[in-house]
C-alpha cells in the first residue's frame, strides 16, 4: 500500500475559514487536511504573522479536482445549500 501524498491547495490566515473549506471539500468527496505551523507551541490560537498561516492540503491525485472546486468557490459559483433549502421550503409553504 502506498502512502498518500498531500499537496497544498491553498493557504489562508484564518483557521475557521480553513475548516469551512476543508469541510466543503470533504462534502465533495475530496479528502482534505489542514496544517498550521507552530500553533501547537502556544496555549492559544495565533492570529498574526507567519504562524497564523493555515495550509489546506489535498491528495496529489485529487489536486486538479480541488482546484476546479476552489475556482468555483472563489468566483461565487457554489450554491448556498442552506439558502436554496430555505427557498424550497418557502415555495412549498406558499403552494
Amino acid at each position: 500500500m502506498t502512502e498518500r501524498q498531500w499537496v497544498t491547495l491553498l493557504e489562508v490566515n484564518d483557521r475557521i475559514e480553513a475548516e469551512i473549506i476543508k469541510d466543503a471539500l470533504e462534502a465533495q468527496d475530496i479528502p482534505a487536511v489542514f496544517f498550521q505551523e507552530g500553533a501547537v507551541q502556544f496555549g492559544y490560537p495565533v492570529g498574526v504573522g507567519p504562524m497564523s498561516v493555515v495550509e489546506i492540503c489535498v491528495p496529489s491525485d485529487r489536486l486538479q479536482e480541488a482546484k476546479t472546486w476552489l475556482q468555483a468557490y472563489e468566483n461565487g459559483e457554489i450554491e448556498n445549500v442552506e439558502a436554496s433549502d430555505d427557498e424550497k421550503h418557502s415555495d412549498f409553504n406558499h403552494q
